[in-house]
């Protein structure tokens, strides 16, 4: 049986006097484990900043402030559960206080290499639907159209079953500069990627454009820096 693949996401809301460069010190100072996490297809960790355009999170009572907002792609929900269940998350937990994780499941994915700038998401309730082929084939298409677009280092389309939400996030390409708002559109910056690298034993070799179904890879295994908290 193929595994599925998870995203996972949180945002956590600070104040527009914020000071953003401690948020910068904790990326850099706690991102190098992440980098080899064991059943992690990508973490990115994104920030918001008043004033700088990167502060439109419309309809979240967001609005200019700041926030801290990374997402993460899951190849291993075990892991994930290690993750939520370990010290990584209490430490989060320690210094923002308590810390919603929104989940999805992986409809398509495209996962670039190097660096990336910026983030984009917007979310579409589709509501009461009892019958998701089209929306699937729908949403196939688009993420096909996005991927012609070469400023687009990763695009994936999750699902919130919970909720009927599909939420499209778009990675730009390192070096790209600030894309101009959109409504409905979330603008995050990156500070850092986290793309653990593949095995190189005899585990499955799949190419990154592929649907998550195509995903079936495993990481190398959990260095003991987890105690590290994101």
């Amino acid at each position: 049986m193929t595994p599925t693949v998870l995203t996972a996401h949180y945002s956590i809301t600070l104040p527009a006097d914020y000071d953003m460069t401690g948020i910068a010190r904790r990326v850099a100072d706690r991102s190098d484990p992440w980098d080899r996490r064991a059943g992690l297809l990508m973490k990115a960790f994104c920030v918001s900043e008043a004033g700088t355009g990167t502060d439109t999170d419309t309809g979240t009572g967001t609005e200019g402030h700041n926030s801290y907002a990374p997402f993460y792609i899951w190849a291993d929900p075990a892991e994930f559960g290690s993750f939520l269940t370990g010290p990584e998350y209490a430490g989060l937990c320690s210094a923002f206080g308590p810390v919603p994780v929104r989940t999805g499941v992986v409809l398509q994915q495209h996962l670039g290499t190097g660096g990336a700038s910026y983030l984009l998401s917007e979310s579409e309730p589709l509501g009461p639907l009892t019958d998701l082929r089209a929306t699937a084939r729908a949403e196939e298409a688009r993420h096909r159209a996005v991927l012609e677009d070469p400023a687009v280092h990763s695009h994936v389309t999750e699902l919130d079953p919970a909720t009927m939400t599909v939420t499209r996030r778009t990675l730009l390409h390192e070096g790209h500069g600030a894309p101009r708002p959109k409504d409905g559109v979330r603008v995050l910056r990156v500070l850092h990627l986290s793309r653990p690298p593949r095995p190189t034993n005899s585990q499955h070799a799949n190419p990154q454009h592929a649907n998550p179904q195509d995903e079936n890879q495993q990481h190398e295994n959990q260095q003991d820096t987890q105690n590290q908290s994101t």
